[in-house]
């Protein structure tokens, strides 16, 4: 039992190596209303994270000009588990983080860019690592009810003083804020570290969820202007999907041997995924657009890592390695339905493959006085097996690569930084200047036999300065990447589109400030710039201007008639603002603001906290796209592009009673 203020913080201590790392302390996670692993993210500095297909599905993001989809150009990772799932049916790099209960994210680990030798497939825009664990010992139990039918569960447990040790168990449900918006979800999420013998530490890390939603899809713009629709309108029934993930992970890290120390884990995860979504009405067939995706995966995989300190040329030099493999077993669907009765009519996709990631990488720095320089590599080996059950069945579907077919391929990567700090002191400016290969591994059904598997290659370089004190730690940084070539994927419509060289750049600047006892800031703000070379034209659906402010304060009541020993208030509140991004054909999104807040009182073991989203009740639209679509099958059939969009939430309530045992 604790009846101290929480004035819980959390600083990240690990070596920053280039001016975009950061780390969000558990403090600033806390500055604004966070009840999704997803609001997590909006807090990493440039990130947009994007919803337009229902609660349970992964959430579209965007980072450094990248139009990440639903995860293939953020590499993302919770406790040591990969997230991003290889040859996805939907997205490549499908990333899904519903699974994560946001109570036992102590901190996050941010990596903008790819500059580390560790940062794997998909770490192109950047590599996002949540930590996990439980700030306070005991029991803790919150119900919260809010607007909508919107009911939530969350118990906590730690049964010691290390944090890393807990259990954790969410469940929720809701009716939406519109038709076809429902979804039930329920989560578990355990840890356990101990240290055996001498110097041995062990660590377990294992989670079950299960989901099931409902997606309203889109609006067109003309059916809301016209009135025929309403901005909350679904546009088709029978949209959302179920999803299941089950994980666990085992680690150990060996005792120190002089000044090395080794960690190994493997780890295993089961994810199951079926999709139902119509973005076109009735544009291709009579009987409806409709697709159904299923996507089925098995992963295994091991990594090691070992860190040390060496001499050389009379100079300290801290060295990095690791090796890892991962294979994955996907099995996966797509199939048209009808709107009329949801039974099949068509089947596009039928395969089962196999792929197999095996690396190593390196990384040594080296300090020089005021300067310090880091080099780096990385080679990835992806072994490819695919097996088209349509192309074997049914000759309509064969399109020359083969019925089975293998490939294979690798890819080398350079990882180099500089380092100059202005002045003596931990808290002085320090200059950087990086650069970095990354890579998304292929979509493995594209694949021919015998192919050599074309990784996307990125070149990416960043100069910066940054200044890390107790209060106050500032970040500003000019970035800019090269993809050789790449491809523009429309997921509304399911075209690839392939764009040959384009370009990212822009700048960042990010500031986390502590100025008084319970008060903290975290603001930043990115303007990116993304285009094709070949055409000069942009690419369409980035984000040009990201800026995002949280800021939370807590401090001890003195009222006599609610203060005493142990109580607490507490305020905070997260400012979004997206600037207009291009679309196709010329086309601009509009302008969104958000405003989240809450309002949090507790006395020893109770709190009640008020949470409001959107608290401007903002007509905002989540997604925008452009493209041809028919809703209304009667009337003419037309290719014209039109605007779609689909509705962000509106001002959102919900209070939470929180019990601390």
């Amino acid at each position: 039992m604790t009846t101290e203020p929480r004035n819980t913080v959390v600083r990240g201590t690990r070596a920053t190596r280039s001016a975009s790392e950061v780390t969000l302390g558990r403090d600033i996670l806390d500055a604004a209303p966070r009840t999704t692993a997803v609001d997590l993210l909006r807090a990493v500095p440039g990130l947009v994270a994007s919803q337009h297909s229902g609660e349970g599905k992964a959430h579209q993001l965007f980072l450094r000009g990248f139009d990440a989809l639903h995860g293939q150009d953020v590499e993302l990772d919770v406790g040591g588990l990969p997230v991003n799932e290889v040859s996805h049916i939907h997205a490549l790099g499908y990333a899904d983080t519903n699974f994560v209960i946001p109570e036992v994210v102590q901190s996050i680990d941010v990596t903008e860019g790819s500059y580390r030798a560790s940062q794997g497939d998909f770490a192109v825009a950047g590599t996002v690592r949540m930590n996990l664990g439980v700030a306070e010992p005991g029991v803790h139990l919150a119900g919260t009810l809010g607007q909508y039918g919107q009911r939530r569960l969350v118990a906590t447990v730690r049964p010691g003083d290390d944090e890393s040790t807990f259990a954790a168990v969410e469940l929720g449900e809701g009716k939406g804020y519109g038709a076809q918006r429902g979804y039930g979800r329920a989560a578990l999420l355990a840890q356990a570290t101990s240290k055996v013998g001498d110097g041995l530490t062990v660590r377990a890390l294992g989670g079950s969820y299960v989901t099931r939603f409902d997606s309203p899809g889109v609006v067109r713009e003309d059916d809301l202007l016209a009135g025929r629709a309403t901005f909350f309108s679904p546009s088709t029934g029978r949209q959302g999907g179920t999803v299941s993930r089950h994980q666990l992970l085992l680690g150990v890290e060996l005792p120190r041997t002089g000044k090395g120390r080794t960690k190994l884990e493997v780890f295993g995860i089961r994810s199951d995924l079926r999709l139902r979504n119509n973005f076109t009405g009735y544009r291709v067939d009579v009987r409806g657009d409709g697709l159904e995706q299923t996507n089925d995966v098995s992963t295994v995989g091991a990594r090691a890592e070992h860190r040390r300190s060496v001499t050389a040329f009379d100079r300290p030099v801290a060295m990095e390695l690791g090796l890892g493999a991962r294979r994955d077993g996907v099995e996966q669907t797509q199939r048209h339905y009808r709107e009329s009765d949801g039974t099949f009519y068509s089947d596009d996709i039928d395969a089962r493959i196999t792929q197999t990631d095996v690396w190593g990488w390196a990384e040594a720095s080296m300090p020089l006085g005021r300067w310090a320089l880091r080099l780096g590599g990385r080679v990835d080996a992806l072994g490819v097996e695919v097996f088209d059950a349509l192309a074997f069945s049914d000759p309509r579907f064969y399109d020359g690569r083969g019925y089975a077919r293998s490939a294979f391929g690798m890819h080398l990567g350079a990882k180099a930084g500089v380092e100059y700090a202005l002045s003596d002191g931990a808290d002085a400016w320090r200059l950087f200047a990086s650069y970095g290969d990354g890579f998304r591994s292929p979509q493995a059904r594209s694949l021919s036999e015998g192919e050599r598997a074309p990784f996307v290659s990125i070149r990416g370089a960043e100069l910066g300065a940054r200044r890390d004190g107790e209060r106050w730690a500032v970040q500003l940084s000019l970035f800019g990447s090269q993809v050789d070539n790449d491809f523009f994927f429309d997921h509304a419509v399911g075209s690839t589109v392939y764009t040959g060289e384009t370009l990212r750049s822009g700048v960042t600047a990010a500031l986390q400030a502590r100025p008084l006892p319970g008060l903290v800031a975290a603001l930043s703000a990115t303007v990116a710039h993304a285009y094709v070379t070949d055409t000069d034209t942009l690419l369409p659906y980035f984000a040009p201007l990201v800026a995002r402010a949280d800021v939370g304060w807590e401090r001890p009541l003195e009222w006599a008639w609610l203060g005493g020993p142990g109580t607490t208030f507490s305020v905070g509140t997260g400012l979004t603002f997206l600037g207009p991004r291009p679309l196709p054909f010329d086309e601009r999104s509009n302008t969104v603001f958000l405003a989240d807040a809450y309002l949090g009182v507790r006395r020893g073991e109770v709190g009640v906290r008020l949470d409001v989203r959107n608290a401007l009740d903002a007509r905002w639209r989540d997604g925008e796209f452009v493209y041809s679509s028919r809703f209304d099958p009667a009337s003419a059939a037309s290719l014209v592009p039109a605007r779609h969009f689909t509705a962000g939430s509106p001002r959102l309530a919900s209070l939470t009673l929180e019990v601390h045992l």
